[in-house]
């Protein structure tokens, strides 16, 4: 079986994980390191995290705080200097209905993580936050914390003392319930299928005291400049996808690719340069992550996963996967049983 690819979310929003866990008093680096993650991709501005990652560091973060709560301490994080246009365009919505429409419109920039929606719902509005393709639990803690913050961004774009119909919770009750009635303010349903906060009607279109159209367009034009470039310049992502569905037992060629994105060879090269990688990159990549999923099915034996990954030698699989894992493929079996 092959894992649907899991979703990614932007380092501007893990580096606001990062603030809320060190205003707890914890220690931001030694939680990565327990997890195996880098601490220097946070410096990369075009560093992505897998809902899995963000999940790890959510409920290691909880625990070592000791702090079941501890996503709702997003509430107070600083979005306006780490989103900028788009914290920016969202401050200068006409209404709160502009400012969710245009959060949905331009999530892309946060990241694909979190999947965001509005329903209408007997005459209010309920704002949903799901996810998808992650393999892990997810962690609750996460989705505390987009909640809280985008409730309060908007109270602070309606400058008013704006409280929910409901908020509906995908975790079970907690012991200690009281900083959720805190933060949000209003009816609080725990262990429902999704987290959402449902509007009414009147608080949805009323008019913000700082909603400017002429503001907020211009900085509609320069978030759709950001989407168009992030579209155009993510040609690894693409590349990585095509690779990882197409890949049939025998390693791929640079020739037979470039072609299918409209490049020549020398265009396709040098655009993946400028992302900072090769195609050799991807290649091994896509092995590594390919592994993973073919070492999950039992039925294949070890010679068949070699061969699956279109190593001339079992021996070259055995070294590879070492170097990507630090264990060997049967080990890594074992550790699955």
């Amino acid at each position: 079986m092959i894992h649907q690819q899991p979703q990614q979310m932007a380092v501007t929003w893990v580096r606001l994980m990062v603030q809320t866990f060190e205003g707890a008093g914890l220690d931001s680096q030694a939680l990565f390191s327990q997890l195996g993650l880098e601490h220097s991709r946070l410096k990369d501005p075009n560093a992505t995290f897998s809902q899995d990652e963000l999940s790890g560091l959510w409920q290691l973060a909880s625990e070592q705080s000791r702090n079941p709560a501890i996503g709702l301490l997003m509430a107070s994080s600083p979005v306006i200097s780490v989103f900028n246009e788009l914290s920016f365009g969202i401050l200068a919505s006409e209404t709160m209905q502009h400012a969710l429409h245009r959060l949905i419109r331009y999530q892309r920039l946060i990241g694909e993580a979190m999947d965001f929606s509005l329903v209408d719902e007997d005459g209010s509005h309920r704002f949903i936050i799901n996810s998808h393709g992650h393999k892990n639990t997810l962690a609750y803690e996460g989705f505390d914390a987009a909640l809280a913050i985008i409730l309060g961004n908007i109270r602070w774009v309606s400058q008013l003392e704006f409280t929910p119909l409901e908020v509906t919770l995908f975790h079970p009750t907690p012991v200690n319930s009281q900083p959720y009635e805190d933060c949000f303010r209003c009816p609080i349903h725990f262990g429902h299928v999704y987290t959402s906060v449902l509007i009414a009607h009147n608080d949805y279109v009323r008019p913000s005291p700082m909603g400017n159209k002429g503001i907020s367009s211009k900085h509609d034009l320069e978030l759709s400049e950001s989407i168009k470039a992030l579209e155009q310049g993510a040609l690894s992502q693409q590349v990585s996808a095509l690779l990882k569905q197409n890949w049939q037992g025998q390693e791929p060629k640079i020739d037979a690719l470039a072609p299918h994105f409209n490049m020549s060879k020398r265009t396709f090269q040098r655009r993946l340069k400028d992302e900072g990688l090769t195609f050799h990159d991807l290649v091994d990549q896509t092995r590594q992550a390919l592994a993973l999923e073919y070492l999950q099915q039992d039925q294949l034996s070890l010679q068949q996963v070699s061969h699956l990954l279109a190593f001339s030698e079992h021996g070259n699989f055995y070294r590879a996967f070492k170097r990507w894992h630090g264990i060997t493929p049967k080990q890594y079996r074992q550790s699955l049983q």
